[in-house]
């Protein structure tokens, strides 16, 4: 069984793959090194012939918080950004040819949410909870992780979940389309392996065939961005992540108070 180092622990129970990120202290919570770990994961399930790739959360208590906040201070490797790291990882996810799906067991937010919105599949458990709130620090999000959540929950829902940064509860993520199926905490692990090794009996070629297919299809019918529309994201993004207002989301978040955002 292969073994990737640090904070994605790598698992095989036959021809599933189980990806666990395993950082409790910080409910499993994202740094550079875990984000490049989650990539290489994926990419290793590609050459090792996986035909169904599960992704969760070590404990009982969280899917994962997102990219921890402490560890945006400053840059990462080479000068990275933490928007761009998780952007590439979420790129590597998207790409595994066989399905994917999201055991959300708990808390999923930021990174961790947009995470199990990349997977093709996602069950909960029934004390999960989703939110995507980088209002509240002053990030604006990429908009390639936010095309994510218009094709899963449309327009109206993506607004208020962006917008408001509010978490949500399993049953509303059911109800607008974010999650496929909740499950009771003691039966919600063994209902996302069960679905899992359903799709790993099937054949391999026909399952990623059809994955392939349809997001050839899904992605048809998006026009995408144009160099200037791409140039005006990156330069509203940039502007955020060297903004005031963001030094000052990190702050009130560690010192667990609501923060006082001046626009700048």
């Amino acid at each position: 069984m292969p073994s990737v180092p640090g904070r994605i622990r790598v698992e095989d129970r036959g021809h599933v793959r189980i990806l666990t990120i395993d950082n409790p202290g910080k409910r499993n919570a994202f740094d550079y090194g875990s984000l490049a770990e989650l990539s290489e994961a994926c990419a290793r399930a590609a050459v090792d012939g996986v035909r169904c790739l599960v992704v969760r959360g070590a404990g009982e208590q969280a899917f994962s918080a997102g990219f921890d906040i402490d560890a945006m201070e400053g840059d990462g490797p080479g000068g990275d950004r933490p928007d761009l790291a998780t952007e590439r990882a979420m790129e590597a996810v998207g790409s595994v040819p066989c399905p994917t799906v999201a055991f959300v067991n708990g808390a999923a937010f930021g990174a961790g949410c947009e995470l199990a919105a990349t997977c093709d599949l996602r069950i909960a458990s029934e004390g999960a909870r989703l939110a995507m709130p980088p209002a509240k620090l002053g990030v604006v999000y990429a908009a390639a992780g936010i095309r994510r959540f218009l094709a899963l929950v449309g327009p109206a829902h993506t607004r208020e979940m962006f917008f408001t940064g509010r978490p949500i509860d399993a049953a509303k993520a059911l109800s607008i389309g974010l999650v496929d199926r909740v499950a009771p905490p003691a039966d919600a692990e063994a209902a996302a392996l069960a679905l899992a090794e359903e799709i790993a009996g099937n054949a391999p070629i026909a399952v990623q065939g059809m994955k392939r297919i349809l997001r050839l299809l899904e992605a048809s019918h998006e026009r995408g961005l144009t160099d200037a529309e791409r140039d005006e994201v990156a330069a509203l993004r940039s502007r955020a992540f060297d903004s005031d207002d963001l030094r000052e989301g990190r702050a009130a978040w560690a010192a667990r108070r609501p923060p006082r955002f001046r626009g700048a």
